[in-house]
């Protein structure tokens, strides 16, 4: 059987979630100030990546992160960058609920 968990993806999938997480961010910006004004077309643009596809992100990172962990690879991704996603996560998963 073949490992999934691959260092490659783990560097791809990190990067991706931080892009994500910023536009998370911004549309959090956009919704609670309103001086804040941006046209509708990238408004909803950073709607999409950062409410929809930064939790999606996220949790994909913690599962494979654990993936990699538990076949105990050696993976190099900075400490910044795993802590930066996993507050993110938990600040999205409190938004949900407020």
């Amino acid at each position: 059987m073949r490992n999934i968990f691959t260092h490659g993806f783990l560097a791809f999938i990190s990067r991706l979630a931080i892009i994500c997480n910023v536009f998370f961010i911004l549309s959090l910006m956009i919704m609670l100030l309103k001086w804040f004004k941006l046209p509708d077309f990238l408004a909803n643009f950073i709607a999409v990546l950062g409410l929809e596809m930064s939790p999606v992100a996220n949790i994909t990172f913690l599962i494979w992160l654990l993936g990699v962990k538990w076949t105990r690879k050696v993976y190099f991704i900075p400490r910044w960058q795993t802590i930066a996603i996993l507050i993110m996560l938990l600040i999205q998963i409190t938004a949900a609920f407020i």
